[in-house]
């Protein structure tokens, strides 16, 4: 199996940047309040729709039983599970309603706010992996967001993403791809703004082979 990694959609990156800018802008607005991932997930669904190109489409609130193709859900996605957001290819909004199953080439979204805690994040990367087991053509991506702190488990001291696969279960892993930051200085990588999009892929990691 290819360990070559693929490129990150352009309106993802644009999306992550924007994301980090603004949480910073937000935290200006409304010191001592932390950002509720409702809005998270509201601002990404803006950047992400601002970027796309004329024949993709985005989806919100997704029902993963529309995006496993054939297959049946596992455990991790019950018939009411539902993606944050999904990108389509060639397919309008009021196409979209009609179909029963999703085009397999699609891109899901999951969107979650680092201090939420590694288990609640850790529910993410198995409903995104399960998805991938059961659609590999799909590609499956977390946009972690961390608001003023450096989330230690995928970002290095220097700001930069952690290379390592991280092991979800016996026959998954996920990779960051990118992360995109804003800071108030330089030096300031411990209390910047993060926005790390990490990917899900089939596939034991390397650290167990």
């Amino acid at each position: 199996m290819s360990r070559k990694p693929e490129k990150c959609p352009a309106w993802a990156t644009k999306a992550a940047q924007g994301l980090a800018f603004w949480m910073g802008h937000r935290r200006a607005l409304y010191w001592g309040y932390p950002l509720s991932e409702g809005a998270l997930v509201a601002e990404t669904c803006n950047l992400i729709s601002a970027n796309l190109s004329s024949d993709e489409t985005l989806l919100c609130e997704v029902q993963y039983s529309r995006l496993v193709g054939n297959n049946q859900p596992t455990a991790c996605l019950s018939p009411k599970s539902r993606a944050d957001l999904v990108v389509v290819t060639g397919v309008t909004k009021a196409q979209a309603k009609k179909l029963k199953s999703l085009p397999p080439f699609a891109t899901v979204i999951e969107a979650k706010r680092a201090s939420a805690g590694n288990e609640e994040i850790d529910k993410d990367l198995k409903r995104l992996a399960a998805l991938k087991a059961a659609n590999s053509g799909v590609r499956a991506l977390l946009f972690l967001v961390a608001e003023g702190r450096r989330p230690a488990r995928f970002v290095s001291r220097e700001g930069l993403g952690i290379r390592t696969e991280h092991r979800i279960g016996t026959a998954s892993h996920c990779k960051v791809r990118r992360v995109l930051k804003a800071a108030s200085a330089f030096g300031g990588k411990e209390k910047s703004y993060y926005a790390c999009i990490i990917e899900v892929l089939n596939g034991a990691a390397k650290s167990q082979r």
